[in-house]
């Protein structure tokens, strides 16, 4: 009932099929009780040798029989269908809530528990509803037509049948608690599992490349000994569910043959409404044989509700506040921007008035802050009430869709989709058409590599794009950031895995289309920053000096010295290509 209670907004969608399939169920049962009763009319007319009776009585039987099997049929279709529909709204309502949490949901979630919840968890919960809520209302329908038929013939008789019951609800009680807890433990043994699995396919580059394959294989055993001890766990519960469900009525069936046998050798009770007494309490067998099963569909039900509650219980995304971003170039405000993953302070009292269409330069050491800065300028973290603001609003109070909507922004490590290279270049606009995408693919340097590959604009990437260096997946993130259109652009570090000379000459190529517009570039190369209006120099999180390229060369401070250690790590590199010949265009 928790787990019904949980879905009730995903069921409500789904009621008419489900009324439709209990309608099925109703019909299905009726048939199942004419049966017995058919066979009591049949019995009576051996006895009284009334041959036409009993014809009838075979033929009825044999079309119920018929028509049963073909109503069970439409209630097994509409009670697994509408479980399939909720399967599919739940996930994508799940997927939509996850999409809009911040940074910090991330940071404390691990990928892999995340998939085994819209997999395992969901699969469990698709079960229950269909199979499980199925057997659940078929049973509650047979039950009750079955006892009132059975009391009809003999109330003595059906006290006897179902005196076993009161153990068996006793034993199933103590049963499902530990169902339950054992229940939970796989599944979150399953989201370990999950986890592992993600990293060694994600990262089996480095795996291979550094030999770790066998420390990998070793702990990835142990988290399958793990799984495959809690499974074994809840299979012997499993396995006690079973025999106890057997046990019932068999031993139901034996008091009635026993105190019923009596009474029809008194002529207390006809032979006809003898069989047809076990007939009904022959068919509480399956429903109470299926419950035993429906017991451990419900616990495992119940453990992945409660992982899916971490998801549903997450705020929705509400409605649009706008329905259309400015198209204007946004002013930026930093107005002691301080900020801090955890306990962990990365930005302190940052303060700035950013003009629109400014380019403004970020550099410093690692793990200055740069990169924070931009995520929180994305708004992939919520930044401290009023301290950033986008055009005089804070950015804090804006609906982060609509933000978003107008920025492009550029990781450091370009992350590319499974598809074509078309596809991931045209991501944030599908309905561009050939020439613009040459074109597009021609202002980041990709257009002769492109014709160079196998099919062109449709070659697959690979999963992440991991079939491309990194320098052409930096380009294609660039790409496609210019096909969205942006007017505030956050480039954090895009040009990494360039050599000097080709960044530069794509910087060249990007600048006359970044104007007019808001851009923040992150560059450990400080000579592509030379032509920003400002340049931010961070350290430990604080704005150690701010000005032009020339203002802050005259100052002698870290930007100077950054600035320096570029140009002689740039002599060195050009003093190795003459002596080696040519380099490459990525690192």
């Amino acid at each position: 009932m928790r787990v019904l209670a949980a879905l009730r907004p995903y069921l409500m969608p789904q009621r008419a099929a489900l009324a439709w399939g209990s309608l099925w169920l109703l019909a299905t049962t009726l048939l199942a009780m004419l049966i017995p009763w058919m066979l009591k009319l049949g019995v009576e007319a051996v006895e009284a040798g009334r041959g036409a009776d009993l014809l009838w009585a075979a033929t009825v039987l044999a079309l119920a029989a018929l028509v049963r099997g073909a109503t069970r049929i439409a209630s097994r279709l509409y009670f697994l269908h509408g479980a399939r529909h909720l399967e599919v709204a739940l996930r994508r309502g799940l997927l939509a809530r996850l999409l809009h949490q911040d940074g910090f949901f991330f940071d404390r979630h691990r990928t892999g528990d995340l998939l085994a919840r819209f997999t395992g968890d969901l699969a469990n919960v698709r079960m229950f509803v269909g199979f499980g809520l199925l057997t659940i209302v078929n049973a509650a329908i047979v039950y009750l037509l079955s006892l009132v038929l059975m009391l009809s013939l003999s109330p003595t008789l059906t006290l006897v049948a179902v005196l076993p019951y009161p153990l068996l609800l006793l034993a199933v009680k103590r049963l499902s608690r530990h169902l339950l807890h054992h229940s939970t433990q796989v599944q979150e043994g399953l989201g370990r599992l999950s986890e592992a699995v993600e990293e060694g396919v994600s990262g089996q580059a480095v795996i291979r490349a550094y030999g770790l394959a066998g420390g990998r294989n070793a702990r990835f055993a142990e988290i399958n000994d793990d799984y495959l001890r809690r499974n074994l766990v809840l299979a012997r519960l499993r396995a006690l569910v079973l025999p106890v469900m057997t046990l019932v009525g068999p031993l139901g069936t034996l008091l009635v043959l026993y105190f019923g046998g009596r009474q029809v050798a008194a002529g207390n009770l006809s032979l006809g409404d003898f069989v047809a007494f076990n007939a009904y309490l022959v068919q509480l067998a399956w429903p109470t044989l299926l419950l035993g099963w429906v017991l451990t569909l419900a616990q495992r039900a119940t453990a992945s509700m409660e992982r899916l509650q971490l998801l549903l219980a997450l705020p929705p995304a509400p409605p649009l506040s706008e329905t259309a971003p400015s198209t204007e170039p946004p002013a930026v405000s930093l107005r002691g921007l301080s900020f801090a993953y955890e306990s962990q302070p990365v930005l302190r009292d940052l303060r700035l008035e950013v003009p629109a269409g400014a380019l403004i330069g970020v550099t410093g050491p690692a793990a200055s802050g740069k990169s924070t800065l931009l995520r929180l300028l994305a708004a992939l973290y919520p930044p401290p009430p009023g301290s950033l603001f986008i055009d005089g609003r804070d950015l804090s109070a804006l609906d982060p869709r609509v933000h978003r909507r107008r920025l492009a922004a550029v990781p450091q490590e370009g992350r590319l989709f499974s598809g074509s290279l078309r596809d991931n270049l045209l991501y944030a606009a599908p309905q561009t058409g050939a020439e613009e995408l040459r074109r597009l693919a021609a202002q980041v340097q990709l257009g002769a590599e492109a014709a160079h590959f196998p099919q062109g604009f449709e070659t697959r990437v690979g999963e992440g794009g991991m079939s491309l260096s990194g320098g052409q997946r930096q380009r294609v993130a660039i790409g496609r950031a210019l096909a969205h259109q942006a007017r505030l652009w956050l480039l954090d570090d895009p040009f990494s895995h360039l050599d000097a000379l080709t960044a530069r000459a794509l910087w060249a190529e990007l600048r006359p289309l970044l104007r007019g517009r808001t851009v923040f570039l992150v560059s450990g190369r400080v000579s592509l920053l030379t032509g920003a209006d400002l340049i931010l120099v961070l350290d430990e999180g604080r704005i150690v000096a701010q000005g032009r390229h020339g203002e802050l060369l005259r100052q002698e401070g870290l930007y100077a010295r950054l600035y320096r250690r570029e140009q002689l790590r740039e002599e060195l590199e050009a003093g190795l290509d003459s002596n080696h010949g040519p380099r490459t265009t990525d690192d």
